[in-house]
């Protein structure tokens, strides 16, 4: 499938003969990814109130995240020393194992350790998705296989709620775990049918950079307990740790011969790091309402978790619909304006969102995630665009391969914060056994809470305000 160059045929689409693998695999990973992300949506209020501690709830979140990192960052190595197929399958056995142990745990403690398992198949998976794009699929392809991934996240969120929510309510939690197990078989028998039996590999593959990934890896987990954390001298102290893993982090990489993330990887001075930081931001700000938008429906209108998991699934259908708008945009100017209203879009349904939850308004808060879902929609396929094609040609693989690490930490710090934030403003308080929240709690405090996370939708409509128009020499050498 990646060890060869094939020549840009201009009639041959993502389902020519010489693309064909490239999109069979984008459709596994894409559909996997998404089927997970869901159901854990659904099923985690069910999962603290069965098994308790609904303050680490964030956990189910943030230590999936740090899982798809951590297989992120290494995935390219892992592909040099052993070939795509092998990381494939294994990557596979790896959910499995995950979700079986997920599906048996009896303590939130093994489900959360449960997720980081499966983050790593995820992570490895992905990222690997994302430089093959990059790589190997003709500019003129990508809006095309930007709308095929929409058309699958639209399945995924009209099937992943009904079926994780019947579960939960008729059967268990535990076998919406379980249900992807015959998904990994599906997986397995398809990356051994589609992809190559040989390809060629490294024979002196570059180390495996442990020092990075340890320093990344500690400063992601260390910032991860911030979310359990109400002492502010030791939360200050926290991030002060975090913060200086992450700095050393940066600088080993920027002197590595083989570098993990581009230089000038947030720079406000182009338009890859501004890019970098809308999809940083992007990640932060949907924290609170991932991981805690079901339990608070829930908790204030009484909905069951299939009700309630197709609530929140509103901002996955509107995502597709102006996805699929936003991909057929071919002119520069209109690209840039449908990311900024994009941007705009989300930060005003947050606000709505809020406002919604406040007034005890279902509908208010329907429309809300329709806008949020319309405002990732029109901005968050064209922000990668530009980052696949408007990186420096000698660090596009690098760039594109860290789109997805990059969305992974700012969803690992969005969770800790989120927890954070859920214990500041007291979205716990007065719970009993059997809820996640009280009425009140998720009246008041919810509304707050997204209220402040709508902040980092407000600093992604700035980064999308400082977005240039790419020049047209830089425009057709790209085409070429």
């Amino acid at each position: 499938m990646l060890n060869s160059t094939t020549k840009d045929d201009p009639s041959a689409g993502i389902f020519s003969r010489a693309y064909l693998p490239l999109t069979i695999v984008n459709i596994l990973v894409v559909i996997s990814h998404a089927i997970n992300g869901y159901v854990t949506a659904v099923i985690a209020p069910s999962v603290v109130i069965d098994l308790g501690n609904p303050e680490l709830m964030f956990w189910l979140f943030a230590l999936f995240q740090v899982g798809s990192i951590c297989a992120g960052v290494v995935a390219g190595n892992f592909k040099l020393r052993f070939g795509t197929r092998r990381i494939f399958v294994t990557a596979s056995i790896l959910l499995a194992a995950g979700s079986i142990m997920g599906g048996m745990a009896n303590s939130l403690t093994v489900v959360i350790l449960a997720r980081g398992i499966q983050g790593l198949s995820e992570g490895m998976l992905i990222s690997l998705v994302y430089v093959a794009l990059a790589d190997h699929l003709p500019k003129r392809l990508l809006p095309r296989m930007m709308a095929l991934s929409s058309t699958l996240w639209s399945i995924a969120a009209a099937v992943t709620p009904a079926f994780a929510g019947s579960l939960t309510q008729f059967v268990s939690w535990r076998a919406a775990f379980l249900f992807n197990v015959p998904l990994v078989l599906v997986l397995i028998a398809l990356a051994l049918f589609y992809l190559p039996r040989s390809e060629q590999v490294d024979q002196n593959p570059k180390p495996i950079p442990f020092k990075r990934l340890v320093l990344l890896l500690s400063a992601l987990l260390t910032f991860g307990f911030a979310g359990q954390i109400q002492n502010p001298a030791l939360l200050l102290l926290i991030i002060a740790i975090s913060t200086i893993q992450l700095i050393a982090f940066a600088s080993f990489d920027q002197r590595a011969e083989e570098r993990f993330m581009p230089p000038n990887l947030f720079s406000p001075r182009t338009n890859m790091g501004l890019c970098f930081i809308i999809l940083l931001c992007f990640s932060l700000g949907s924290s609170a309402n991932n991981i805690y938008m079901v339990a608070l429906i829930q908790s204030i209108w009484g909905l069951s978790p299939l009700a309630a998991g197709y609530t929140v699934a509103l901002v996955a259908f509107s995502w597709t619909i102006f996805a699929w708008i936003s991909n057929r945009i071919e002119d520069e100017h209109k690209k840039l304006l449908s990311v900024r209203l994009g941007a705009a879009s989300i930060f005003i349904g947050y606000n709505i969102c809020a406002f919604g939850l406040y007034a005890n308004n279902l509908l208010i808060v329907c429309f809300s995630l329709i806008l949020v879902g319309a405002g990732f929609g029109s901005s968050s396929p064209l922000v990668r665009q530009i980052i696949m094609t408007q990186s420096p040609e000698e660090h596009k693989s690098i760039a594109s391969g860290a789109m997805a690490p990059i969305q992974f930490t700012g969803a690992v710090i969005g969770a800790a914060l989120a927890g954070f934030a859920a214990i500041t403003f007291g979205l716990f308080d007065g719970s009993a056994s059997g809820q996640v929240f009280t009425k009140d709690a998720a009246t008041y405090s919810g509304s707050t809470m997204l209220v402040a996370f709508a902040g980092f939708a407000a600093l992604t409509l700035l980064a999308s305000l400082a977005l240039k128009l790419e020049s047209k020499d830089r425009i057709a050498s790209a085409a070429q």
